[in-house]
């Protein structure tokens, strides 16, 4: 019998795995201690600093390995919630609490659906594995850890990736280029403005042009939809008196599949050279975090088979960034696929519609039925 994916997200919300600095391995802990109280053993791998990510698996056989991933950490919990955004409540059908749809929700969805199906085990044709990480939220150490430990033995490799979609497929999703842009200007008393460069007005006028930029990408259509552009951070200034030197701003840059993070680096610096009145400052484009979009090949069988499960005929495209580009580079044939809508990701009183949750565990219990009892023939 499969437990209640409602108590089990209520039970996953009220454990803060707020990222920085995360501790999400006390978050494993107690998916551990759930997993066996159904007789199944779980492994807590280590990362470091009480960050840890939780493997657990079961069935046999070389052919096909289905894993159910997600991450175990959440954003800040910051703002004016109506509710204790780590005591979950639920109103007309929804549950609320930091991490609902982003991705608790998500989680304890796949951790139904994996002890429902446990007793099975020993009629599946493959290997069922839960694969719930740290760190997804910051810097993917929980995923690169698990890649550089991951012994795959079987033929097919595949990867349901439990983030909001509204439990459609997603064979893409948008990748981030992270950069800070500082302002150089010439210090002068405020008393004599004219004799300095003041790298805020500088700033000022690069932070609105970069928001031309941002209508520029929107009116790029692709298939996967348009790319994106938004400051994000500021920070300047050295003194209530003194013509600022200094003035830096944080630029997140949304790429969809089939951009290059190079190319995207140079436009920037284009884009803010032909288009931004420097008053008399200098500046400099400096790289911070690139993330890659992700875009599993449209030939794959799994995803033909996914969407056959689901019912969907179209391929559609995550409009965020996740670990799908890091677990297909690992060699997983990775989807998207969760309970929840990105909407409400990352936002005040995020949510998670309850009857989701429910069609969630079905769909990924016929995940396991489909894919493994078939393995011969479900994918090719």
């Amino acid at each position: 019998m499969r437990p209640d994916v409602v108590q089990l997200t209520r039970t996953l919300i009220s454990v803060d795995t707020v990222s920085p600095p995360g501790n999400e391995r006390n978050l494993a802990v107690r998916i551990a201690e759930i997993l066996h109280e159904y007789g199944l053993e779980a492994t807590i791998q280590d990362i470091g600093d009480n960050r840890a990510n939780l493997i657990c698996e079961y069935g046999s056989g070389n052919g096909t390995c289905l894993v159910l991933n997600g991450h175990l950490d959440t954003v800040p919990a910051e703002g004016q919630w109506r509710h204790d955004p780590f005591d979950a409540h639920v109103e007309d059908g929804l549950m609320y609490g930091r991490g609902a749809c982003d991705m608790k929700g998500g989680l304890a969805a796949m951790m139904s659906a994996f002890i429902g199906m446990a007793p099975l085990a020993d009629r599946l044709d493959g290997i069922v594995r839960l694969v719930f990480v740290a760190d997804e939220e910051d810097a993917n150490r929980g995923s690169r850890h698990f890649l550089a430990h991951d012994r795959r033995s079987c033929k097919r490799n595949l990867m349901v990736i439990g983030e909001p979609t509204g439990l459609r497929v997603c064979c893409a999703h948008f990748g981030a280029e992270r950069f800070w842009i500082r302002l150089h200007g010439r210090s002068a008393h405020s008393s004599r403005p004219e004799e300095g460069a003041n790298a805020i007005l500088a700033a000022s006028s690069v932070a609105s042009c970069l928001e031309g930029y941002h209508h520029e990408l929107r009116s790029r259509k692709t298939r996967f939809g348009s790319p994106s552009a938004a400051v994000t951070l500021i920070e300047g200034g050295e003194k209530q008196n003194s013509i600022p030197v200094l003035c830096s701003l944080f630029l997140d840059r949304r790429t969809v599949p089939g951009e290059d993070g190079g190319q995207v680096a140079k436009e920037v610096e284009q884009w803010i050279a032909s288009h931004a009145d420097m008053h008399g400052c200098t500046c400099s484009v400096e790289p911070f975090f690139s993330f890659a979009s992700g875009l599993l090949d449209e030939r794959s069988g799994f995803l033909g088979k996914a969407k056959e499960i689901v019912g969907q005929q179209t391929d559609l495209v995550f409009p965020a960034g996740c670990e799908q580009a890091i677990f297909i580079s690992g060699g997983y044939d990775a989807i998207v696929l969760g309970p929840g809508s990105i909407e409400m990701a990352h936002k005040i009183d995020e949510y998670v519609p309850l009857e989701e949750l429910e069609k969630a565990v079905d769909i990924y219990e016929k995940f396991i039925s489909i894919l493994l009892d078939q393995s011969s023939c479900a994918i090719g």
